[in-house]
């Protein structure tokens, strides 16, 4: 990447590979966040500057949809806390627009995202005080938000997904307390009124950089205690069964995911559980590493 990247905000809008905030320098060297955003043309392999976002945030979450991205709330400053300001980015538009933000005591970063246009889920969540268990649906279309039913136990760093049917899944995160990682997987159909509990992943673990490619669940890196995780496994849902793929070439922490042409890019991140961001871009092909 042009620059170094800890925490930011990542989606895939067409074929690019959209980065937003974050921090871009190490805790020796100021722990400074930025409010740039940037742009990989995956065909290319070229990078762009989009227009800086209104905010300086780290732990964002971000979606795109017919060329618009919206940044969904994320955490302020070295501590944390948690904002509920929605803002969007028009195609050609040289300025971030603001959108009615997320309902009071609703404020959150580290949240999983799935989007399915015009419905962007925040599964969990990282509040100014703790870990959320609430699940919010923002539709874009009218630009309201509803309240889901509330995950079993409160977790940020969580991986999500939808399915064509509706079901939202999530699988693992970072519990309350002492930040322990969780192997939960859990499912919620279109209209149910509980999560109902899947097969749990094959070790517990949050904060995975995770997209979602041939149905799959792709989960890579992320952490597990004080440790930063190289492991990679997809999640099936049709057969509720984890598969092991080849590991990530060095551990990563700290990193979202965005899957384009069935492939996840993994942009920035840490090698360990400190705040040292990276440059490095990793890009993870499922069709390569499934069996033929």
């Amino acid at each position: 990447m042009p620059g170094r990247r800890l925490e930011p905000a990542v989606t895939a809008a067409g074929t690019r590979l959209v980065v937003a905030g974050g921090f871009s320098t190490s805790a020796q060297e100021g722990l400074e966040i930025t409010r740039e955003v940037i742009a990989l043309d995956t065909l290319t392999d070229a990078w762009a500057t989009l227009p800086e976002l209104p905010v300086a945030w780290t732990h964002g979450t971000l979606a795109a949809s017919a060329g618009t991205l919206y940044l969904l709330g994320g955490l302020e400053g070295p501590t944390f806390v948690a904002r509920g300001e929605v803002y969007a980015l028009d195609p050609n538009a040289d300025a971030w627009r603001d959108l009615p933000a997320m309902p009071a005591g609703e404020e959150r970063g580290a949240a999983g995202i799935a989007v399915a246009p015009p419905h962007v889920y925040l599964v969990g969540g990282a509040s100014t005080a703790g870990v959320l268990a609430s699940v919010l649906d923002y539709n874009l279309t009218t630009q309201t938000w509803t309240n889901l039913p509330d995950l079993p136990a409160p977790r940020s760093h969580a991986a999500v997904m939808r399915l064509v049917d509706g079901t939202l899944i999530v699988a693992g995160g970072i519990a309350a307390g002492a930040g322990a990682p969780l192997d939960e997987v859990l499912a919620l159909p279109l209209g149910a009124p509980a999560w109902q509990p899947r097969r749990p992943m094959p070790a517990p673990r949050g904060g995975c950089a995770y997209g979602q490619a041939l149905g799959r669940l792709i989960c890579a890196g992320g952490e597990a205690g004080s440790s930063a995780l190289r492991v990679t496994e997809a999640y099936d849902p049709s057969t509720d069964a984890w598969t092991e793929l080849p590991e990530l070439p060095f551990a990563r922490a700290g990193a979202q995911g965005a899957v384009i042409g069935q492939q996840l890019y993994i942009p920035g991140g840490a090698g360990a559980l400190v705040f040292e961001p990276t440059r490095t871009v990793l890009r993870f092909s499922l069709l390569d590493a499934l069996p033929r």
